[in-house]
This record gives C-alpha cells, sequence and structure tokens, in this order.
C-alpha cells in the first residue's frame, strides 16, 4: 500500500512539474530556430526583399510583448503585434485578422539579439526590391526582416531565425 502511495505521489510531483515547464514557453512551446546565413538560404531560398529595425526599436516591442511576437511586413514597413494582434511598435499598419503574420518565442528573438557580433560597419547595399532599405547604422543596431519565398526571417551579421508558425491559422490566442 505503501508503494502504491508513494508512486502515486511521485507521478503527480512529475505531471506538475512538466505542466510548469510547458506554460514557461507559452502554450505552443518554443517557437523558432537560428540558422546561419548559409544554411538558411539552403533551406528557406534567397531573400527577395528587406527592411531593418533597429535593435533598440525590437528590444522596445519585446518589452511590451509576452511569449510570442508576431511579425510581418506591409506596406514596406515592419509590423510587430503580441498575440493578441496589439501593436508593439510605432508603424500603425492595419492588418486583417486574416492577413498571414509569422510568429516567434520571444525567448528566440532575444537569443538572435544576444548571438549578435559587434561590427564596425555595415554595407548601405541591402537589397535592391522595393521592400529593401539602407542601413545608415553599424549591425550591431539593427535587425533585418527578410522576405524569402515562403518564409519570413530575422537576421544579424551572424545569424538567422526561421521556423515560425504562420498566423493564421496557428495563433497563441
Amino acid at each position: 500500500m505503501k508503494k502504491i502511495l508513494l508512486s502515486s505521489i511521485s507521478i503527480f510531483l512529475l505531471l506538475i512539474l512538466f505542466a510548469t515547464t510547458s506554460t514557461a514557453q507559452g502554450k505552443l512551446g518554443v517557437v523558432g530556430k537560428m540558422f546561419n546565413k548559409n544554411e538558411a538560404n539552403v533551406l528557406f531560398g534567397k531573400v527577395i526583399g528587406s527592411l531593418t529595425i533597429s535593435v533598440a526599436d525590437l528590444n522596445a516591442a519585446l518589452d511590451k510583448g509576452n511569449d510570442y511576437i508576431l511579425i510581418t511586413v506591409k506596406d514596406n514597413q515592419v509590423v510587430i503585434r503580441n498575440e493578441k494582434r496589439d501593436f508593439l511598435s510605432r508603424e500603425r499598419v492595419d492588418m486583417g485578422k486574416d492577413e498571414k503574420m509569422y510568429l516567434f518565442s520571444k525567448s528566440m528573438i532575444q537569443n538572435l539579439l544576444k548571438a549578435q557580433k559587434p561590427v564596425k560597419h555595415r554595407s548601405s547595399a541591402v537589397g535592391t526590391n522595393a521592400l529593401s532599405t539602407a542601413a545608415s547604422a553599424t549591425a550591431a543596431d539593427l535587425v533585418t526582416v527578410e522576405v524569402r519565398a515562403s518564409v519570413l526571417t530575422l537576421s544579424t551579421d551572424t545569424a538567422v531565425l526561421e521556423w515560425a508558425l504562420i498566423c493564421p491559422p496557428t495563433c497563441a490566442n
């Protein structure tokens, strides 16, 4: 009888431990994976267009967000929202509820920023597409939001973040 009771208590404690671990990362778990630039180009194709956002602006948006951050490019602007699609950045671009956004874990975006290495100077030629903008700050000050054939990636000079979930249909709210 004591063994059954002890086993039951042990199983109950393990279930509680697993439940608190999964909710600490949000209900979808960790979303996103970092790649080097060569891997990203092979896996996701070439960059079609890109925009840059300052690390300061991205950090300000992350500070307002919870577990997940939604990002997209619309009207030549980077749009950043939370799980409920509330604005997290200064851009106030209207988004329909069925318009596609890319969902990343806040923690993975923070990891991307931490992995960044300071560089003295960045080329001002970001791309030739209408989505491209020139970068006048150093690479350590910028994150590039890259539109590729079927995905959106976030990149620094050292890493690329992808494996986002497309919202809708998979949204965190």
